[in-house]
């Protein structure tokens, strides 16, 4: 779930596509940029445009997440990440996270699986 700085990181994205030429509510931007209002997950139309406007990481993906990678990615990954349908990738928006990551050998995975560890104690 979204925490209050996961709001406020929204909220700045939102404005920060409307200067750059998006149109509408927050929450219609929400719901055309954001997978729900409680993820910072990408879709599509989301990813085009927040790619134009910040730097990302990708992260190839030998296999499909499972479902707690998925759970642990919408609940414990604060900054906006994209991972499409075929899940062929992951996208980073972060610095922080991409480098922690290529830390790792770029290993999704076995990232995800620290991150989970790391919230459940």
């Amino acid at each position: 779930m979204i925490d209050e700085r996961g709001k406020a990181l929204k909220e700045f994205i939102l404005n920060e596509l409307r200067e750059a030429g998006h149109v509408g509510t927050d929450e219609e931007l929400d719901f055309a940029m954001f997978q729900s209002i409680s993820s910072l997950r990408l879709r599509w139309a989301g990813f085009r445009a927040l790619r134009e406007l910040y730097d990302h990481e990708e992260f190839p993906l030998e296999e499909k997440l499972t479902g707690r990678e998925l759970m642990t990615l919408k609940n414990h990954v604060c900054w906006p990440y994209f991972l499409p349908t075929n899940q062929s990738s992951l996208y980073l928006f972060t610095i922080k996270q991409a480098f922690l990551l290529k830390l790792q050998g770029g290993d999704v995975k076995r990232w995800l699986a620290e991150i989970y560890q790391k919230k459940s104690q």
